[in-house]
C-alpha cells in the first residue's frame, strides 16, 4: 500500500461534499449511500481494499466506517453542517496522516500514534476544509434553490468542530475513529448552529 494513497483518497472523497449543494433531495442521500456501497462492496471486489487497508486493520476498520460516518452526517444534519463535518473528517484526518509521520516530533501526551504535528495539521486543515466546504455548499445550494441547506457555520464553529474531532481521535474507540470523530464534529457544529 502506498503511504500516500489512502490519505489522498480520503481527501479526494471529501470534495464530494460539494455535491450537497448541487443534488436535489433525495439524490444527496443516494450519493452518500453510494459511498457505503463503494466501501463495502466495490473496494473489496476491485482489490482496492487490499491496497488501502493498513497492516492488521480489521474488516470493520476505517474503509468501512468512513462512508457510514458520512451517510450519518448527510442523513442527520443540514447540508452545510454535514459538509463541514465531512470536511473535518476528510481533510483533517488526511492532513494528520501525512504531516504527522513526515514532520515527526514528539508524541501528543504520550499517545502511541498521535504527534503534535499531526494533530495540529488535523485541527488546521480540518477547520479550513470545513469552512470552505460549508460555504461552498451554501453558495451552490442557494443558486440551485435547494431545501435543507442550513446556515453555514462560522470559522470559529468549524475550528471547534475540528478540535472536537482531534480530541476524540486521541481516544481509541473501536472499531475505528471515523464514527466518533463524525459524531463529535457534527454534534459541535449542530449545537453551535442552534445556539447562534
Amino acid at each position: 500500500m502506498s503511504v500516500l494513497l489512502r490519505p489522498r483518497i480520503h481527501a479526494y472523497t471529501g470534495l464530494l461534499a460539494l455535491l450537497l449543494g448541487v443534488l436535489p433531495a433525495p439524490w444527496h442521500l443516494v450519493m452518500a449511500a453510494g459511498g457505503v456501497i463503494a466501501g463495502w462492496i466495490v473496494f473489496p471486489l476491485t482489490g482496492l481494499d487490499a491496497r488501502l487497508r493498513r497492516p492488521g486493520e480489521p474488516f470493520l476498520g476505517g474503509l468501512r466506517t468512513y462512508p457510514l460516518a458520512v451517510l450519518g452526517l448527510v442523513l442527520l444534519l443540514p447540508r452545510t453542517e454535514a459538509a463541514a463535518a465531512w470536511g473535518v473528517l476528510a481533510f483533517g484526518d488526511a492532513a494528520a496522516a501525512l504531516h504527522g509521520p513526515w514532520l515527526g516530533g514528539p508524541r501528543l501526551f504520550g499517545h502511541r500514534k498521535a504527534t503534535w504535528a499531526g494533530s495540529s495539521a488535523y485541527l488546521v486543515f480540518g477547520a479550513l476544509a470545513a469552512y470552505a466546504l460549508s460555504t461552498g455548499v451554501a453558495d451552490l445550494g442557494w443558486r440551485a434553490d435547494l431545501d435543507g441547506l442550513g446556515t453555514p457555520p462560522t470559522m470559529l464553529a468549524c475550528g471547534a468542530a475540528a478540535l472536537a474531532a482531534v480530541l476524540v481521535d486521541l481516544v481509541r474507540i473501536p472499531p475505528d475513529d471515523n464514527l466518533p470523530a463524525a459524531v463529535a464534529a457534527g454534534g459541535v457544529l449542530h449545537i453551535l448552529g442552534t445556539l447562534g
